[in-house]
């Protein structure tokens, strides 16, 4: 007589473990958009205007058009990529057809191009430069990170391990975001009296680490069921030539520095050569996943290529259908807007109100970066004994006091501008952490309540209000610098004094406009309905409805 089957077990659950090898090459994925990203947000406006001389408004107008086309192309390029069938998958031929001419449009947003002697007429010239330069950056930017955020699930559907990865990635971007304000602190030190010459270098060295950095990523990884990019033999051979290249590279960039040599071809060498060896050590000791591989892997493929999209109307109804969703697009945009403001204005800020050398504002950055990097470890125990509203709400008030005392601050006052910049880092880490800790909790309230996992569909449109909300953010900055009678600086010229109007504008911008969006931000924190207790409960009915679903 055979025994019935215990419908109150569980099935088993293959643990989908990646090496450390896989999880590093994801995370260096995000290096060079994040670096990207982060040089554009606090140096791109004020290149346009105190370096390429182009007004204010014009400058803002380049930077939104960009922006809002960025947001435009991403569920475009999300509808193509998840079409894509490519026996190397959907995603990463996507990151190797984009990584150079990634790094190329990078590059050429720092040129500065000669159309006509006509100022004026020049000056609409460059605005049509940077703004095709612009459309194609952020067109090339989507195809490569839209697909390359799209790989989780693909390698694999472990909870932890999902975790895991995803702090890798969260390390590379950060640490990229920093390591691209060293760089332009050194940049800035290398060339003093050239702002053409150290913005050209800084855009350079950034598209080459790019380049490798995406390179590394989309050539040492593999989709679920589908084929390396390289078989295993040229990705070894690959591997060996990179170390060696890398060393040597390393090794010249270290011999120049101790001989007082250091120039960028000493960084570069320095940067480029850890780089190169750690990808190539990736390469090499390249084991692929038990799980990624064989016919299971296959028919996973198979199934996920054939699942329909939700339809754009239908995404969009789910969204304002589910309220706490709602609430966290509100304090989302409050914190993020908060935060684009004073990037934009920030470096206006130190050369023009301060009184200080352009050189000293990737130190200002660094120190409100670097703090929120260092806060976000602090922060997330915090969050887990009180609770994501008291951390929100004590977090932004520390950002508002900083804020507030940034507008107030007089020329001269450095040291205090600095103990004010560290403040707000404490501040602006939790703009990075608590909205997006919060979509997991509506991710799980719409399960409850539907039925369905929409992870892509929730993340995606806090990716696009990210990008929306930037465009809003630098447009109003350069529209209200241009109204306020802020002078350009010619090229070849030394920075103009600015109207009281121009200083009033940035100190606005500093202080009191962030102050009121992030007091708006707390409102809409107050109202948000999912608690710590109410989530608690959440989990207890899923359990519950997920348990009734296995049986």
């Amino acid at each position: 007589m055979t025994s019935s089957p215990d419908l109150n077990t569980d099935p088993p659950i293959v643990n989908e473990r990646l090496t450390f090898t896989t999880k590093l090459a994801y995370g260096a994925g995000d290096l060079g958009t994040a670096m990207s990203a982060n040089v554009l947000i606090f140096f791109l406006l004020f290149f346009f205007t105190n370096v390429a001389g182009l007004p204010a408004g014009l400058a803002s107008s380049v930077l939104a058009i960009g922006k809002i086309w960025d947001a435009i192309n991403d569920p475009l390029t999300g509808i193509w990529s998840d079409r894509t069938r490519t026996r190397w998958g959907r995603r990463i031929p996507w990151m190797v057809g984009g990584a150079i001419p990634f790094g190329i449009c990078f590059y050429l947003q720092w040129q500065i191009p000669q159309f006509s002697p006509d100022p004026t007429t020049n000056q609409w010239g460059l605005f049509a430069y940077y703004v095709t330069i612009a459309i194609f950056f952020h067109l090339i930017y989507t195809a490569v990170n839209l697909p390359y955020t799209a790989l989780t699930p693909e390698l694999t559907e472990d909870y932890n391990e999902r975790t895991s990865l995803n702090s890798f990635r969260m390390a590379f971007s950060i640490g990229g975001s920093i390591l691209s304000l060293v760089i332009a602190q050194i940049m800035f030190s290398l060339y003093p009296d050239d702002p053409l010459q150290r913005f050209q270098s800084l855009g350079l060295l950034c598209s080459l680490i790019a380049v490798v950095a995406i390179l590394w990523c989309a050539l040492r990884m593999r989709e679920r069921g589908a084929d390396p990019i390289l078989p295993k033999t040229w990705g070894r051979n690959l591997g060996y030539g990179l170390v060696t290249v890398g060393t040597l590279g390393l090794t010249g960039g270290i011999v120049a520095t101790l001989r007082g040599l250091f120039n960028w071809n000493a960084l570069a060498g320095l940067l480029l050569g850890i780089l190169l060896i750690a990808f190539g050590l990736t390469m090499i000791f390249n084991r692929p996943e038990a799980h990624l591989i064989g016919e299971a892997a296959s028919q996973a493929r198979s199934r996920s290529a054939a699942q329909p999209s939700l339809p754009i109307l239908s995404q969009l109804k789910v969204v304002f259908n589910t309220r706490p969703f709602l609430y966290i697009i509100g304090i989302y945009l409050c914190s993020w807007l908060a935060v684009q403001l004073t990037a934009s204005i920030l470096i206006y800020f130190v050369v023009s109100w301060m009184g200080m050398p352009e050189e000293s504002f990737p130190m200002v950055a660094i120190a409100v970066q670097g703090t929120a990097l260092g806060m976000l470890f602090v922060w997330r125990p915090v969050s887990n004994h009180l609770g994501k509203k008291k951390v929100y709400y004590l977090g932004t008030a520390i950002w508002i006091v900083a804020q507030g005392g940034l507008s107030l601050l007089q020329p001269g006052q450095t040291g205090l501008m600095y103990s004010l910049a560290i403040l707000a880092g404490m501040g602006v880490s939790v703009a990075y952490l608590i909205p997006w800790s919060m979509v997991p909790d509506v991710i799980e309230y719409d399960e409850l309540h539907s039925g369905q996992r929409r992870e892509g569909l929730f993340y995606g449109f806090m990716v696009l209000l990210q990008k929306l909300g930037l465009a809003f953010a630098v447009f109003l900055v350069g529209q209200g610098l241009q109204i306020a009678g802020f002078i350009e600086r010619l090229p070849s010229q030394p920075i103009p004094i600015q109207p009281d109007t121009a200083l009033l504008a940035i100190r606005l911008v500093v202080g009191p406009l962030p102050i009121l969006i992030l007091c708006l931000g707390i409102v809409l924190t107050r109202f948000y309905p999912i608690t710590k207790d109410y989530h608690q409960q959440i989990r207890q009915q899923l359990a519950t409805q997920r348990a009734k679903a296995t049986l």
